[in-house]
């Protein structure tokens, strides 16, 4: 029997594809728990963390859309630090903390008036998955104290000879306030939760900032069979530019090779919670799943990945273009908009971009792209727009009884 898992990637305002994403799936204004129901299992990190929450908290894809769209909203997740000290280092040598962690959990709990205060525990409870029980949640933290990966369930994991997940002892607000925590050039300390001794950091620094591999995993120890997995997985967008010949200067839509210095490692080191990359999990849960093995056209693999690519296409006799309707200027800036997107001049250029993808004028991110030529129309597995996308989709996630209709 098929096992649907729903997997949401970290990526901060950005997850604002994610909630435009869903609505174009289930339908904009379809009740949260209703798109819930379409899925056995979900697992969630960093900001599609909070995308879970607002699907438990009952709210439609485009209100949760608001968490991002919103300035107010945004900016009461990315309030930012008091330190003078951080405050310094970001001028000077532009890294450091911007952002308050202790501001955040209140700003999470505002988001989720009837379910935030909520034990993760029984969370999902009345929200029944296709295969008839309570659907299971996981979402992806790092114990600060510990050095490791933290699992934040809402119902045991376990089963003879596979050992025992306990069910998270915190609240949703809880949860997502510590699977959201970036370090280091985000936010200015770890975080921590109300009576608990334990902090934690992003589930990004675990390498797993898209949790499709933790979703499978999960799967697998509750009893199911790889085989029968067909993961879903919604990223947040992932810069892709063809990389600049060694010694050269690199054309407008390439990507440098960056001269290796202590505070330019520094501040790559501080943004890398985002790149792990993205494209290695789908892979490895393609593999891990089957692969194409026993499955008929259009449908390729049983991970379907939707993500807008932010990369040029090949410009015949050797150059790059932009996608169709974007300018050099509009792309390059994109491309440098940050996680931490606060201005809303910023969320429209991600909200914009979004509907380019959607529309099929923008490339979706591959599960493996062609490592032989740089061309995103041609992966070498994987669906490269998101029409193609959503018709495997289509052919893998047929709704059952009660849940949300293809749209």
């Amino acid at each position: 029997m098929p096992y649907r898992v729903l997997s949401l990637d970290g990526g901060g305002a950005w997850s604002l594809i994610q909630a435009r994403t869903l609505a174009a799936l289930y339908g904009a204004q379809t009740s949260g728990h209703q798109v819930l129901t379409n899925f056995d299992l979900v697992a969630a990190n960093s900001g599609g963390s909070l995308v879970l929450a607002g699907l438990v908290e009952n709210l439609s894809p485009n209100d949760i859309a608001q968490y991002f769209l919103d300035e107010q909203k945004r900016r009461s997740i990315f309030s930012p630090t008091t330190s003078i000290g951080d405050t310094v280092l970001q001028s000077t040598l532009g890294i450091g903390p911007k952002y308050s962690a202790a501001a955040k959990l209140p700003a999470i709990e505002r988001l989720l008036p009837n379910t935030g205060d909520r034990p993760l525990a029984g969370a999902a409870a009345g929200v029944i998955g296709p295969g008839g029980s309570a659907v299971h949640l996981v979402i992806v933290g790092f114990d600060y104290d510990r050095n490791r990966a933290v699992f934040f369930r809402s119902a045991p994991a376990g089963r003879p000879g596979w050992g025992d997940g306990e069910p998270a002892d915190v609240t949703l607000a809880g949860a997502v306030h510590a699977s959201t925590n970036a370090p280091l050039n985000y936010f200015d300390a770890p975080a921590q939760l109300p009576g608990a001794a334990d902090r934690f950091w992003d589930g990004g620094i675990t390498g797993c900032n898209n949790p499709a591999v933790v979703a499978l995993v999960e799967a697998v120890v509750l009893g199911h069979p790889a085989a029968d997995i067909r993961l879903l997985s919604l990223g947040t967008g992932s810069v892709s530019l063809p990389l600049a010949a060694p010694g050269a200067t690199p054309s407008p839509l390439e990507a440098p090779r960056p001269t290796s210095t202590l505070v330019g490692d520094l501040g790559k080191l501080a943004t890398a919670i985002l790149d792990d990359p993205p494209d290695a999990a789908t892979f490895i849960a393609h593999a891990m799943t089957g692969g194409n093995a026993g499955l008929q056209p259009p449908v390729i693999s049983r991970i379907v990945r939707m993500s807008p690519l932010l990369s040029p296409f090949p410009d015949p006799p050797g150059g790059w273009m932009p996608p169709p309707s974007w300018s050099l200027a509009q792309f390059q800036y994109l491309c440098s908009i940050g996680m931490d997107a606060v201005a809303q001049t910023d969320v429209a250029y991600i909200d914009d971009y979004c509907s380019a993808w959607l529309d099929g004028q923008a490339p979706n991110q591959p599960i493996r792209a062609n490592g032989a030529t740089f061309d995103p129309r041609h992966p070498e597995i994987g669906y490269p727009t998101f029409g193609e996308a959503r018709a495997a989709w289509q052919a893998l996630f047929a709704p059952g009884a009660g849940a949300a209709p293809i749209v």
